[in-house]
């Protein structure tokens, strides 16, 4: 359901929709529309106990329940209709945590089939930069691919992102994202509260451990666990 208040629509909106119910707004005023539409929707929403009194609920319950509503919606005076893709080619990089980003991306349908027609291949231009020294990889994605998860190093730094193509041997660089700063883990360096706290420690490592009771592949992890094997053989 969508929640809209009644009263907020525009003269032009309310005419519309008393049109699209058959109701004849000659010489009718705009709280007269309002009447109108609260009425009738009021009477058709009766028996449904989950709408409620609110008239405003079972005014906007009638228009998605009894209609097609992306239909109706684009009929509305000023509403267009979204395209299903853009024009243009954009990647985006989101820090998650201190071992990992969130990359998503949106290809063009120009560079889609400029590749697709030439048998070319797409991927991933990572770049991570710490203490001044630059390590690049490339990870392969389909044309279809729109989002992948990125393994990053914690610490100082920074990473960023490319969406290459590359065609008979040929790179191209279609879009790069901003840099993300790199961060460390904070119980890396706070690893005695985890120690402290058994019920703490229990959550935080089995999050990222697997049914068999191995730690996953996550660097900030293996070296937490690291630490604590040194510490108790000192002990």
């Amino acid at each position: 359901m969508i929640l809209v208040n009644i009263d907020s629509l525009s003269l032009s909106e309310l005419k519309n929709i008393a049109q699209e119910e058959g109701i004849n707004i000659d010489d009718l005023t705009r709280d007269e529309i309002i009447s109108e539409l609260r009425d009738k929707y009021a009477d058709e929403s009766d028996t449904d106990s989950a709408i409620g009194e609110d008239s405003n609920l079972r005014y906007l319950s009638g228009i998605t329940d009894y209609r097609e509503i992306n239909e109706y919606v684009a009929a509305l005076p000023g509403v267009e209709q979204l395209p299903e893709s853009y024009p243009d080619t954009e990647i985006h990089l989101m820090l998650k945590s201190s071992s990992w980003a969130y990359c998503y991306w949106q290809l063009s349908q120009m560079d889609s089939d400029r590749i697709a027609n030439a048998s070319g291949s797409l991927f991933l231009a990572v770049s991570i930069i710490r203490s001044g020294a630059e390590e690049l990889y490339d990870i392969p994605v389909s044309l279809s691919d729109d989002e992948w998860n990125i393994g990053i190093p914690y610490g100082d730094g920074s990473a960023s992102v490319s969406l290459v193509s590359e065609i008979e041997g040929e790179r191209e660089v279609l879009s790069s994202s901003k840099p993300v700063t790199l961060i460390d883990s904070y119980w890396l360096n706070h690893r005695e509260e985890m120690k402290e706290s058994d019920s703490l420690y229990r959550l935080y490592m089995s999050l990222l451990t697997t049914r068999e009771g191995q730690i996953v592949d996550n660097p900030v992890v293996q070296d937490i666990a690291a630490l604590f094997r040194e510490e108790d053989a000192d002990l």
